[in-house]
């Protein structure tokens, strides 16, 4: 087990509860459902795909890691570009790292500064409310394929994983 990249555990609960806080848990139990949904995948579930017409593993982690830059690079202001990643482990850990980060931040802003980051998509510009039902809500359906593929593929999730306390018993 890897328990140097970040939700090895969910971190402890924020000092004060507004929206920034509430958000960065939101993200940290994103974080923690990805690090053990991905931890231990072989080369079989990588390649894996349930149906010919679906993505495989590697390309759903690859639209986790920009689902996850879209929301980092909103919320935090990044102006660094998106990283061309091509293997398994460099998604795994530039998604972990691009959701702590965001955790942390989130748990540190103003909460009052939230009105201010805006999703710019190509066309139109929305309030951040929308990376809460669009980025992060899509990133948990996918997180949640994951776990349901690598179980069909037959390498289930490490046992012992507690989503509720966030560790791993």
């Amino acid at each position: 087990m890897n328990n140097e990249l970040p939700y090895y555990e969910i971190p402890k609960l924020p000092e004060v509860t507004n929206a920034a806080t509430i958000l960065s848990r939101l993200v940290d139990g994103l974080g923690f459902r990805y690090h053990w949904g991905t931890e231990g995948l072989t080369e079989n579930e990588i390649e894996f795909r349930p149906i010919e017409s679906s993505r495989n593993m590697l390309e759903l982690i690859g639209h986790i890691y920009d689902l996850a830059f879209a929301a980092h690079k909103v919320l935090t202001n990044s102006i660094s570009p998106k990283k061309e990643l091509s293997s398994f482990g460099d998604y795994r850990k530039e998604t972990l790292n691009l959701y702590w980060e965001l955790s942390q931040y989130l748990r540190k802003m103003d909460p009052q500064s939230l009105e201010n980051h805006n999703y710019n998509g190509a066309t139109q510009s929305f309030p951040f409310w929308y990376l809460i039902n669009g980025q992060i809500a899509d990133a948990l359906t996918h997180v949640g394929q994951v776990v349901s593929w690598r179980r069909i593929a037959g390498n289930p999730q490490p046992k012992g994983v507690n989503v509720f306390l966030g560790k791993k018993m």
